[in-house]
């Protein structure tokens, strides 16, 4: 490495004090042993070189130790550097491995998590009494529904937080309300209904405005459907009663009443009709429609008012009842209206 312009003065210098010192310790010990010794030349010219040669000696041997010294100071200031760097060093590759080890914690951990939040989910379904290869298709074929068209994700999305909703109402066995008509509750729960299907037919939420063949229930697609899947219950052994409320005396003549219910009871359902003079009068005032399934859930259906131009019922909401003290009460309720209707005949009842 080529010395800086600095230092190669200050090493002439060095060089040129040398000299002086060492030329002037020969003189001086020349000049004192001319005049102060004996006048042997020989003696005075070797003493002068012997003592300048001493004088040179000593100044090389003290910048020798100088530099010695400076150059374990210097030594001593670089190791102190290099083991604070690979103090640093070995620290920051310490945090490093805890920080690792750290991360690797977490995510063993929540790993952890998962197969157990996973084991519990799977030993549930295991002891739910619902069958184990539905569910599992449920979750599967949920997971297979990717993010792409937004629209079809939204909706099964949608889809799938209301079953979640309905399937926790239903497990806590309080009602579960619907806004509107919910055909698939009617429709499901006569298909699998297993004992008995006991049921009110009110005229403001079954018929028309001008009567039972008009725009009601049973000429829509919703009731056809309805009492097809009633035919295939009364075949598998289910006992079906129905009990027709009339709300007024002249619906009674309704030749739309007595074909619909001259239809059900062809199908094998058991049919009522109860005039108004003989509602029993602890329930006049609180008639509402409602179908029992096997006694153990009431389906109910809340009728709008009557627009006068509209020949259909609307059903303003749907709620299922589970509570079993309601559930008895209804029970209860429609073996009232069933002991005060009379038998269906073929031929109007006499005016």
């Amino acid at each position: 490495m080529r010395p800086f312009r600095g230092e190669t003065d200050e090493a002439k210098s060095t060089v040129l004090r040398k000299i002086l010192v060492t030329a002037g310790s020969a003189a001086l010990t020349y000049i004192a042993s001319t005049f102060f010794a004996r006048p042997d030349q020989i003696w005075s010219v070797t003493l002068a070189i012997v003592i300048g040669g001493v004088v040179l000696v000593i100044q090389l041997l003290h910048e020798f130790d100088s530099r010695l010294h400076g150059l374990e100071a210097s030594q001593e200031v670089r190791l102190q550097a290099m083991e604070e760097t690979q103090y640093h060093r070995l620290q920051a590759l310490e945090d490093s491995q805890q920080r690792h080890a750290r991360e690797i914690e977490r995510v063993v951990g929540e790993g952890f998590i998962k197969i157990n939040e996973a084991t519990e989910l799977f030993g549930l379904v295991e002891a739910s009494a619902l069958r184990t290869d539905v569910v599992t298709q449920f979750v599967k074929h949920s997971t297979q529904i990717g993010p792409a068209p937004p629209l079809i994700f939204d909706f099964a999305q949608a889809e799938i937080a209301r079953m979640s909703e309905f399937l926790k109402d239903v497990s806590q066995g309080g009602d579960v309300a619907h806004d509107g008509e919910d055909r698939d509750w009617l429709l499901g729960l006569t298909r699998h209904a297993q004992s008995s299907i006991d049921a009110t037919s009110l005229t403001a939420v079954d018929a028309g405005n001008r009567g039972f063949g008009d725009g009601g229930l049973w000429s829509s697609d919703l009731g056809q459907r309805y009492l097809e899947e009633q035919r295939d219950a009364v075949r598998r052994g289910v006992t079906i009663r129905r009990v027709f409320i009339l709300d007024r005396p002249d619906i009674a003549d309704d030749p739309g009443l007595r074909e619909v219910c001259r239809i059900q009871t062809e199908l094998g359902i058991s049919v009522r009709v109860l005039d108004p003079s003989a509602i029993p009068s602890i329930h006049t005032t609180s008639l509402f429609d409602f179908i029992l399934f096997d006694d153990v859930v009431s389906y109910e259906v809340t009728p709008a008012v009557r627009i006068a131009d509209r020949s259909g019922p609307i059903v303003v909401n749907t709620r299922l009842v589970l509570p079993d003290a309601r559930v008895k009460e209804r029970a209860q309720r429609f073996r009232d209206l069933w002991a005060a209707a009379r038998e269906f005949t073929e031929k109007a009842p006499p005016g």
